[in-house]
């Protein structure tokens, strides 16, 4: 299996690396050069691919059929369709072949606020934020494509990423602050950086009906139970607590947005039906894990 990564950031040099111990080959597109110099240093081939250019940018590759496209690029900070996506979809069409499959990573907050509820994925996408619109506009462009192109897409709806360089702390250093439980915790969902990766590589050899997948550690802590669990195994103070209503005040609107909303993803599918059994479902051990690993590629 050949595997290109459009958008080779934080997740997809982890991907990359994860192709490479596997004997894949890999190829990366980022916007970044700093990231095509790291990818370089790990001896992965990677090309510079703007998606903001106006018109839509060729690929920097002649062809991608043949191979298996995992689409990483955010979409852009505003409005409520992701044009960046149109343009790579766009430009895959401008090709000679369609690749073999494209996964998707999309984020669970497309099913906006569920109060706590499970969400599998059969219930309603009802985004709260143009975030989540956003990337359930991504969805459903990626899906057309799919069909009109005879390519199997596969979408994976993520939770909140940690891993090596990505805990929180430098925050809890410089005094963190949480919301207060209160006996009535907001449940969390989140995902190892390495599951996430192992979860792409599971669903690009996935060869069933399903077009959806919730991926997640199933751990349902809260962002507080989470902060705390990170500052005691880092040796680093606990975070300070305050009242919700208190710390949306002071929050910015996307972390007003993961405040307010709370759902537990289910998993159930991604497990049976992907096969894919995350190795980090205790948060201990990912923890542990990311603190002992050197950030240098993260």
């Amino acid at each position: 299996m050949k595997v290109a990564i459009a958008g080779a950031g934080y997740t997809g040099v982890r991907l990359a690396q994860l192709c490479r111990r596997q004997g894949l080959d890999v190829f990366a597109m980022t916007r970044s050069p700093g990231q095509q110099a790291k990818l370089a240093a790990l001896g992965v081939s990677c090309e510079l691919l703007d998606l903001d250019a106006v018109p839509a940018p060729a690929l920097p590759v002649a062809a991608l059929a043949g191979w298996s496209v995992v689409y990483m690029v955010p979409p852009p900070d505003s409005g409520a369709t992701d044009l960046r996506m149109a343009r790579f979809l766009a430009a895959l069409a401008a090709q000679s072949g369609p690749p073999d499959k494209l996964v998707y990573l999309s984020t669970s907050a497309v099913y906006g606020d569920c109060h706590g509820r499970s969400a599998d994925e059969t219930t309603a996408t009802r985004p709260a934020s143009d975030r989540g619109r956003r990337r359930l506009d991504a969805e459903q462009q990626v899906l057309d494509w799919g069909q009109s192109h005879d390519v199997p897409v596969r979408i994976l709806r993520v939770p909140g990423i940690y891993g090596p360089g990505r805990l929180p702390l430098a925050r809890l250093a410089a005094g963190a602050t949480v919301a207060r439980d209160n006996g009535n915790p907001r449940p969390g969902n989140r995902i190892h950086v390495d599951d996430l990766c192992g979860a792409c590589l599971a669903a690009l050899t996935y060869t069933g009906d399903h077009q959806v997948f919730n991926v997640g550690d199933g751990n349902h802590a809260s962002m507080g139970e989470y902060f705390r669990r990170v500052a005691a195994l880092a040796g680093l103070p606990p975070p300070d607590e305050q009242d919700m209503e208190t710390l949306l005040e002071r929050s910015s609107p996307m972390m007003r947005g993961f405040l307010q909303e709370s759902r537990r993803l289910d998993t159930t599918l991604m497990i049976e039906e992907l096969g894919f059994q995350p190795r980090y479902r205790s948060l201990d051990a990912g923890i542990l894990a990311s603190l002992g690993e050197p950030p240098e590629f993260s």
